[in-house]
């Protein structure tokens, strides 16, 4: 049985991942690797201002983290949240506790 803490805690990061630039973040950091918000913004033709915003509440539950990199801030998952794949059509899984979620290699899968 999940723990009430840990229930709260999975619901915030499913809460976080239930929106579509979001999932489109997620999958993007997953398929190339730590990216700057002007790389981001760039590769899901979103407003720089957005896609902050959308990383912002990433990283408030949990799922992403940033380093800055002299001006600029890089996101990346938090350690131990994405395990990549070894399978050709799975990029990995993101861990949330007990609770896993398989990435496809193409968005929407």
């Amino acid at each position: 049985m999940t723990e009430p803490r840990a229930a709260r805690t999975l619901a915030e990061q499913l809460t976080a991942l239930s929106e579509a630039t979001r999932i489109q973040l997620v999958h993007e950091i997953a398929q190339s690797g730590p990216c700057t918000v002007g790389v981001l913004a760039r590769r899901i033709r979103g407003a720089f201002v957005n896609v902050s915003h959308h990383l912002g509440v990433l990283r408030a539950a949990g799922v992403l983290a940033h380093t800055k990199e002299g001006r600029h801030v890089v996101y990346h998952f938090v350690p131990g949240v994405f395990v990549p794949s070894r399978k050709d059509d799975e990029l990995g899984t993101l861990h949330f506790g007990g609770w896993r979620i398989s990435i496809g290699r193409t968005a929407g899968s």
